[in-house]
């Protein structure tokens, strides 16, 4: 176990530095000059100077790639242009909401995804099955931005059912700050009008956000589960008399679930960089919707701090799915 973690963490430098050289020599190919967007376009020369001065955009451009390493070192990732506040600073402020969204969208992705291909193995070319395969098909082709578009059509237009942006109603105060997390900060402090109406506000932007993810596990555990039950062990098992939730979630739910991991883990990656668009649509003040806002003013140290966090994100989870394996797997531990 020591030696896999290690393993990885010491690969996780070398993806870090390949998603910075890349994300920096991006942000200095791109046309565009973020001291003129800081200042303006009737800015002086000498103002427009100054300003590339302090941001020491005047420096060769391999000075200025070591000078924002030897920042990330130190937890700086600069000085967003936008709102001239540092990017951690901004980074720990929207994390929350994202952080937030993503794993209720995880957590519905995995509660309708695994028992629903499950369901879809054992009743093989049934009406479940078919209904389970036409429900994956469309979740994997329809764009995050048509689902969320018409969700806010259905339930919030017509149905008047749920709020279609935000965190909370105007009229509802923020639960006092501990995590930056309103479910879990609401109920602990015990704010529950605080605690209903940040979930309400939650449930339309996760099922959106969790459509294409829920297919894809459903997809996934319905083909590793008929692939299980198709195997020697499974029918040996059924001679001896074991059938029902045992043979299915001791015997072959376990082994179905090895393959199934690796889409789970990397969907909990996608959850986060696909919060962008969620994020954008349903005006979800997250780190998704800081980088969109980003981009329109060339906020390069923002864009960059916001790709190096979610790097880290995917190759953590990538460790965790090591960890998965080796605690699933015997062959692995040998």
């Amino acid at each position: 176990m020591k030696r896999i973690i290690t393993k990885r963490l010491s690969m996780l430098l070398f993806v870090l530095l390949g998603v910075t050289l890349l994300t920096f020599f991006l942000s200095h190919v791109i046309p565009g000059d973020p001291a003129r967007m800081m200042v303006g376009q009737r800015a002086s020369e000498e103002t427009l100077q100054e300003v590339r001065h302090q941001l020491g955009l005047d420096q060769p451009v391999w000075v200025q790639y070591f000078t924002y390493l030897k920042g990330l070192l130190v937890g700086d990732f600069g000085t967003s242009i936008r709102t001239q506040q540092p990017v951690s600073h901004d980074l720990l402020t929207f994390f929350p909401a994202t952080i937030e969204l993503a794993l209720l969208a995880f957590v519905i992705a995995i509660i309708i995804g695994i028992p629903l291909g499950i369901l879809s193995a054992v009743k093989k070319d049934t009406g479940w099955d078919h209904a389970g395969r036409i429900f994956s098909i469309a979740g994997v082709s329809t764009p995050v931005f048509w689902s969320g578009l018409v969700g806010i059509l259905i339930f919030y237009k017509f149905l008047d059912w749920l709020p279609s942006s935000g965190r909370l109603d105007l009229a509802i105060a923020p639960p006092a700050r501990i995590t930056g997390l309103y479910l879990v900060d609401s109920l602990f402090t015990g704010n529950w009008a605080a605690f209903k109406n940040s979930l309400w506000h939650l449930l339309l932007p996760a099922f959106t956000l969790a459509f294409a993810q829920l297919a894809i596990v459903t997809r996934q555990v319905r083909s590793s589960m008929l692939e299980v039950l198709g195997q020697d062990y499974i029918r040996t098992a059924l001679a001896n008399g074991i059938n029902g939730p045992v043979l299915l979630f001791r015997y072959a739910l376990r082994n179905a679930l090895i393959p199934t991991i690796t889409v789970v883990g990397l969907s909990f990656g996608s959850l986060l960089g696909g919060a962008v668009v969620t994020e954008t649509i349903f005006s979800w003040p997250g780190m998704g919707k800081y980088v969109v806002d980003s981009i329109a003013y060339l906020d390069f140290p923002a864009i960059m701090g916001f790709t190096f966090v979610i790097s880290i994100g995917y190759v953590l989870i990538n460790l965790l799915v090591d960890i998965a394996y080796y605690m699933l797997d015997p062959q692995i531990k040998e």
